[in-house]
């Protein structure tokens, strides 16, 4: 008998394709996904269950009686999944031309410095992840992320990359060439983000030089960091772009090959053809070209 879980509809799908077609391969093929991928999936889902789904040998994949216990579940599930993807496909067509952008801190950094290249026609509403915002708010129809996104996340494109470097007052150097090298930082007094975003490479990094010396103070966002640290508050790690804009602040190290942050775009399927969306997702990617072509 199979136990009741909450079952993932990625794991659900691949398994009625394999219950179908009787291949991995073939699968994969009807998916539009890797073979690997719908291999995953298939044991993603019996390891949920604690059972086994599939008699696997030479000639293919073959229900056991789990599986076929599964099948009809799976299949009302599939239908009701297929009615929501229908309502939505309904929903594109009277898509409002205000489109809502999810982005990180950075990120939405990025955009904001580009809205005088906003293309005539969507208006754009831009949500900083992690910020409060009503429940009634729209889900975003685009997400900025620093991370690719994983299979199955909509049209994924890569629109650019944003460069770091440590940032101090003039002072710091102290008639010293630049740029440092990172040993040279260990001595001097650093700024961190606080403690909810030690996870953040940026924070790895500085923690790793500084051989976990305690930082000076720590705030919350990168304009805060900066401003602190145009003030001779101490050292620390800011994007080119932003860092770049203090005239109180100078690099003191060369942009660091490890903290550099790749971008990608995820749309839901649905939505990727749609007019105001395909302009919003081309200005994104303008805003992360001019920032590229503009940094030291």
């Amino acid at each position: 008998m199979i136990q009741k879980c909450i079952m993932n509809w990625s794991d659900l799908r691949a398994f009625l394709a394999v219950a179908q077609t009787g291949s991995l391969r073939q699968a994969a093929d009807a998916l539009g996904i890797a073979q690997p991928t719908v291999s995953r999936h298939i044991q993603n889902l019996e390891a949920d269950l604690g059972i086994p789904l599939f008699d696997r040998s030479r000639e293919g994949h073959r229900l056991t009686p789990a599986g076929a216990e599964l099948l009809p579940e799976a299949r009302m599930v599939e239908t009701a999944a297929l009615r929501v993807e229908q309502r939505s496909l309904g929903l594109v067509s009277h898509l409002s031309e205000t489109v809502r952008i999810g982005a990180g801190e950075t990120a939405a950094a990025v955009l904001a410095r580009g809205m005088d290249l906003m293309p005539d026609g969507p208006r754009i509403e831009l949500l900083v992840s992690g910020a409060l915002t009503p429940s009634t708010v729209r889900t975003p129809e685009i997400i900025v992320q620093h991370a690719m996104p994983t299979e199955g996340e909509g049209v994924i494109r890569r629109v650019g990359s944003v460069r770091s470097a440590v940032y101090g007052t003039p002072d710091t150097a102290e008639g010293r060439s630049l740029p440092f090298d990172p040993s040279d930082l260990v001595a001097l007094p650093w700024l961190g983000f606080v403690e909810e975003q030690e996870h953040y490479i940026t924070m790895r990094w500085l923690r790793t030089q500084m051989r976990d010396r305690a930082p000076a103070a720590r705030l919350m966002t990168s304009d805060l960091l900066a401003a602190a640290a145009a003030t001779g508050a101490g050292i620390t790690v800011l994007p080119c772009f932003l860092g770049d804009r203090y005239a109180s602040l100078i690099r003191l190290t060369a942009p660091i090959e490890a903290l550099q942050a790749d971008y990608w775009v995820s749309i839901h399927p649905n939505l990727a053809r749609n007019t105001a969306i395909r302009a919003a997702s081309d200005w994104i990617l303008r805003c992360f070209r001019r920032l590229e072509g503009g940094e030291a």
